[in-house]
């Protein structure tokens, strides 16, 4: 009497092909990548710092010289609105020498951009603070709390001022390099999952 063994069918979902893979695999590695210079840049705050605002005030020359060309090709082309003109003409002259004049004294430049956020922090704290307590709407606790956190941020960067220039900026753009990573290797998982529900 002949047996005959029959093969179960495979149950295990195939893996995705190799192309599927470099899909998530490349920007998770980037994300890697990218944490760890956020890592290293929080290391190096001061150098952070001053990279940054080199790189500040070459945008902003880089800006102000193609306001200028664009104020004169508009000037040549049409012949009208000197308005328009002076306007963009005026602009791109005052953008260009904010960008050299911070590339040449990289610290005020610094101590300025320090302001700048410290101001920025204690307003927007200010803000949602009261409108959180005056309005009272769903889970307004927490915007208030975001408030006041922001608040004391800008009252205390304003009182370390201008020494909290040093590392003011270099931390700021380490967390924001960081959270990139962080936020590029979330995405490239959830990819992975989306790729492996479409190919089970």
């Amino acid at each position: 009497m002949e047996t005959r063994f029959e093969r179960a069918p495979e149950t295990r979902p195939e893996r995705p092909p190799r192309g599927a893979s470099a899909l998530w695999g490349a920007p998770f590695l980037l994300g890697i990548l990218t944490a760890v210079a956020g890592f290293v840049l929080l290391g190096a705050t001061f150098f952070t710092s001053i990279v940054t605002i080199y790189f500040v005030g070459m945008m902003l020359v880089i800006g102000g010289i193609a306001e200028i060309v664009a104020a004169i090709r508009m000037r040549t082309q049409s012949g009208e609105g000197k308005g328009l003109f002076w306007s963009f003409m005026l602009g791109g002259v005052l953008t260009t020498v904010v960008g050299i004049l911070t590339v040449m004294f990289p610290g005020a430049g610094l101590a300025s951009l320090t302001l700048l956020l410290a101001g920025y922090f204690f307003a927007n704290g200010l803000f949602h603070a009261i409108t959180a307590v005056m309005d009272r709407y769903a889970q307004w606790g927490w915007d208030a709390a975001y408030g006041l956190i922001s608040l004391f941020l800008g009252v205390s960067i304003m009182s370390q001022w201008p020494a909290s220039s040093v590392w003011l900026v270099g931390t700021l753009v380490g967390i924001a390099v960081l959270f990139r990573g962080i936020a590029m290797m979330s995405g490239s998982l959830a990819l992975r999952r989306g790729i492996r529900r479409v190919t089970a």
